[in-house]
């Protein structure tokens, strides 16, 4: 037992696990924000469709509102909410092209949980994993790698131990397992993922249905296809921890939980959701198990093997 944790917890990584997060969270958070670009007034400003008093009234939080930054850059800038979008913009392609990216990060996670929890009612999964994206982003060591900063400001990088690598991939691992597991739980608790009810409505949402019509989850020839779906998805997240860390089943493993993935986007739009989900799994599982890398030694230094 003590010699399998000390080979889990000092296993050499190389850093480009931590380089494919850094660029493809800032890339799907650019693309993201762009996305709600035109209609940023009308979700987060004093103009909302929704009042900010409103959301408030919902959920409560401690935090910098958006409308106090709005009304500090009101007294700088002639258009405070453009301004905040171009700073929202210039902070993602600087964690993208790792200029000071974790400082980058810092600043980001700031803006974006005080546009989210001020605008509550509009927030759903992908703005948690943005968070917890961003988070990570400004914990690990990701300006140390393939980054701007590295490149003509060395000098303003701590110097990791190659150890910081384990650690990170680890924590990263730790936590997409836990987030499975307990997703997996949830649903195994409740009756309408196991009856194959939750299949159903997915798959019968007003996006999906236009393309493609689907059997009835009342019509008993077809009934038993969405609970088979009900419980392949259950499986897949509560017994994620256990074979995505097999050596022999973590391919399989890895495969359905995008696949997975994939069939959320198709069916219920949720493309940036998805693709965060898609990104964490490979951050954890795919880099450094089954792309072709450069292999530290011991006593090589990241810096040394990536210049």
């Amino acid at each position: 037992m003590k010699k399998t944790l000390s080979t889990y917890f000092n296993k050499t990584f190389t850093p480009s696990f931590i380089v494919f997060l850094r660029v493809s969270i800032a890339f799907v958070l650019l693309v993201h924000f762009i996305s709600i670009w035109n209609d940023f007034e009308l979700l987060y400003s004093n103009k909302s469709i929704i009042p900010i008093e409103i959301h408030g009234t919902v959920y409560e939080y401690n935090i910098i509102a958006y409308s106090q930054i709005e009304t500090f850059l009101s007294g700088y800038f002639q258009n405070p909410n453009l301004t905040f979008k171009y700073i929202y913009v210039v902070l993602t392609v600087f964690i993208m092209l790792g200029f000071f990216s974790r400082i980058s990060a810092m600043f980001l996670l700031i803006l974006q949980v005080s546009l989210v929890k001020s605008a509550s009612l509009f927030m759903y999964g992908v703005d948690f994993f943005a968070s917890m994206s961003l988070f990570y982003i400004f914990l690990f060591p990701t300006s140390s790698y393939f980054s701007v900063q590295k490149k003509f400001f060395p000098k303003t990088i701590l110097n990791f131990p190659i150890q910081s690598l384990n650690i990170s991939k680890r924590i990263l691992q730790l936590h997409v397992c836990i987030a499975y597991f307990f997703s997996g739980l949830d649903k195994i608790l409740g009756f309408n993922w196991w009856n194959g009810e939750s299949v159903w409505k997915s798959l019968n949402l007003p996006n999906f249905t236009r393309f493609l019509h689907i059997p009835s989850f009342f019509d008993e020839k077809y009934s038993i296809m969405y609970i088979i779906s009900g419980w392949a998805i259950i499986c897949v997240e509560l017994f994620y921890p256990i074979f995505i860390n097999i050596n022999k089943t973590r391919k399989l493993w890895l495969t359905l939980t995008i696949l997975m993935h994939i069939g959320i986007i198709i069916s219920f739009n949720l493309f940036f959701f998805s693709l965060i989900m898609i990104i964490w799994n490979l951050t954890s599982y795919y880099f450094n198990y089954y792309e072709k890398d450069k292999i530290f030694s011991e006593n090589s230094t990241a810096g040394t093997v990536y210049n």
